[in-house]
């Protein structure tokens, strides 16, 4: 990681490295040490984050680094298909800015030591939200890196919350693996922008190896890239235990665990090759695997709303008190494969 640029906030340790964006506290490049030799498991953008041709972009699209925090989660915007008992929740609405003001706006670095940098946003004096304070701490003697986010609110509050790690699925055809036990799986709930969706419109499930298609019978999902591109996203209700990433050509496995009293469901974001504007180009090979309290990807309302995952038993926003901070800790961890 030599020639960071000047504004990036770097860190090295004996196993792994990495480097951190004041805009939206953004960890845009982490690299772990493992005995065979790096093991850089984040996608990272095609494109440059100061390229004019970007025009308006998010500031987290423009730089869409390894992993952020969003608050409010969601994006929202026009959507097609919409399944039965979904359209009256406002699908179409969209926050301002997408991922709320947490991704795209520039933090405070309060401290950098040796082996940690925290960092501070300050919301507007009239939203719910007081502060965010986010650190990043790496472990001494391990490829692992514990973070914490802390939330300071002014009054009671429900806030849609979701963390934002995106793996790279530039990798051989289902190189990937992915293990994760839930409780329930819902495939989205109308058609996926980008015209490559390949699970079925809202539909359950209770295994990724076997997901709803959309053309008849069944997909595994737990197993990436496919051949073909697609834009797909499922939202894994009741989490239990670590969501973990194989690479089964590098021979190395992503551990990904966080407080799942706070972030209940984890959505997944596949988005390989199928988007065809800018700043995708058709190029981008991404995977988030994203912890959140939310509905989907969905706007703030909806999430707040007694929307169908809310009325099947799994909260889509955290509730916070100004008594005392809301502390979410969580880990990234890297490993080798065991060898057979």
């Amino acid at each position: 990681m030599n020639g960071a640029p000047l504004d990036l906030l770097t860190l090295d340790w004996p196993h792994g490295a990495l480097r951190v964006s004041p805009v939206g506290a953004m960890l845009t490049e982490l690299v772990f040490h493992l005995p065979d030799g790096p093991f850089a498991p984040f996608a990272r953008p095609h494109w440059s984050p100061d390229d004019p041709l970007l025009g308006a972009l998010p500031a987290h699209l423009r730089r869409l680094g390894a992993e952020f925090v969003c608050l409010p989660f969601g994006v929202g915007g026009p959507l097609d298909g919409i399944a039965p008992g979904w359209s009256e929740f406002g699908l179409d609405l969209c926050n301002d800015p997408p991922h709320g003001l947490a991704a795209n706006a520039t933090w405070r670095v309060e401290e950098q030591g040796a082996d940690h940098i925290r960092l501070a946003l300050d919301y507007p004096t009239d939203h719910a939200v007081r502060r965010l304070t986010r650190t990043l701490a790496v472990r001494p003697d391990a490829p692992a890196l514990d973070l914490e986010l802390v939330i300071d609110v002014r009054r009671a509050t429900r806030l849609p919350l979701g963390l934002h790690p995106i793996l790279s699925l530039d990798v051989p055809p289902e190189g990937l693996h992915i293990q994760a036990r839930f409780r329930r799986g819902l495939t989205y709930p109308a058609a996926v922008p980008g015209g490559a969706m390949r699970a079925a419109i809202g539909r359950d499930f209770a295994t990724l190896a076997a997901v709803p298609s959309r053309t008849g019978g069944f997909i595994d999902l737990a197993r990436l890239p496919k051949a073909e591109p697609m834009e797909d996203v499922l939202q894994l209700c009741g989490v239990e235990g670590a969501v973990e990433a194989v690479f089964s050509e590098r021979g190395a496995v992503l551990s990904l665990d966080w407080d799942q009293d706070l972030l209940p469901s984890c959505l997944l974001w596949i988005s390989d090759r199928a988007l065809a504007g800018a700043p995708w180009d058709g190029r981008y090979r991404g995977l988030g695997i994203e912890p959140i309290a939310a509905c989907f990807d969905f706007a703030e309302p909806v999430s707040l709303a007694d929307n169908p995952i809310v009325a099947a038993g799994t909260p889509t926003c955290l509730a916070a008190t100004p008594e005392r901070p809301t502390i979410l800790r969580y880990s990234l961890a890297a490993r080798p494969l065991p060898r057979r």
